[in-house]
């Protein structure tokens, strides 16, 4: 893994997003700070929230750019950052997603309710969930969603569940294929959770390392995996470890491109990094 270019922001990193085709990335700090840097490293546009950033989630396509606040504000962003439009949901938020092409926002609360949105901000559904979906992920037929623990689940735009599965597992993060077939869970210690689209489990595989991040190219062929002691592990979906790199300090957000060919990682206390993941 070679370093590209790496990039401060004004406070500690708390998380990043990447637009797989479109290259950009959005990050967002602990001061609250939304950042949206191009291919190169160099910033785009620099926003301070109008309130504490829970998450935030990007088009795929660079299209659409959103966050979500501790207090169950929706910012819909314009391409500088600045707020398009605002709505509310029913308690502090925790996820949030934008579909591939920008048509639509979901964002998740802490009373278990996951909340979508069209573009011009007029409500699609509103689904009860046994759990709060802390993790989700836009697929063509619908929505992925996790809990932190005991639950994994998809469904529609119309709000009806599609499959839901219980898990014994501590779920840090979610990540998806780009045709919906594949579902994997960072699940710390339990390694690698894998689902079939239709939530037909696909097994385990085992990480050499408590793992909380993991990130996904396209096609699916490659996962990106960060390690709770600050290891990036590029790894085949059979799960044979193709390269691994320990950064210097812990991870606070990770993103694979869209054909494996690079990654972008945020360290904590740390800068946004691009790194190369093609052979020398």
């Amino acid at each position: 893994m070679r370093s590209l270019w790496s990039q401060a922001l004004p406070a500690a990193p708390r998380g990043l997003a990447l637009a797989r085709e479109k290259g950009w990335i959005l990050a967002w700090d602990e001061a609250n700070w939304f950042s949206l840097l191009n291919q190169k490293g160099e910033r785009q546009a620099q926003v301070r929230a109008p309130g504490s950033i829970a998450a935030a989630c990007c088009a795929d396509d660079g299209s659409a750019w959103a966050g979500a606040g501790a207090r169950g504000e929706v910012w819909w962003l314009a391409p500088d950052l600045t707020v398009r439009w605002e709505r509310s949901v029913d308690a502090p938020a925790v996820g949030a997603s934008l579909d591939s092409f920008g048509q639509y926002l979901a964002v998740s609360d802490q009373g278990g309710r996951v909340h979508v949105f069209d573009r011009l901000g007029r409500p699609v559904c509103r689904v009860e969930c046994p759990r709060p979906l802390c993790h989700l992920s836009f697929t063509p037929t619908g929505l992925v969603g996790s809990a932190d623990y005991g639950l994994v689940a998809s469904l529609d735009l119309s709000g009806r569940w599609l499959w839901r599965e219980g898990l014994v597992a501590h779920v840090g993060s979610l990540a998806v294929s780009g045709d919906g077939s594949q579902v994997v869970l960072a699940c710390f210690s339990e390694g690698i959770l894998r689902y079939d689209g239709q939530g037909k489990k696909l097994g385990r595989l085992p990480v050499a390392e408590p793992c909380r991040l993991v990130s996904m190219s396209y096609d699916g062929r490659l996962l990106l995996v960060g390690g709770l002691a600050g290891r990036v592990l590029l790894l085949e979906a059979s799960g044979g470890t193709l390269a691994s790199q320990l950064m210097d300090r812990p991870l606070a957000g990770l993103a694979l491109a869209a054909l494996g060919d690079s990654a972008v990682v945020a360290l904590a206390d740390g800068p946004v990094m691009r790194l190369s993941l093609k052979k020398a």
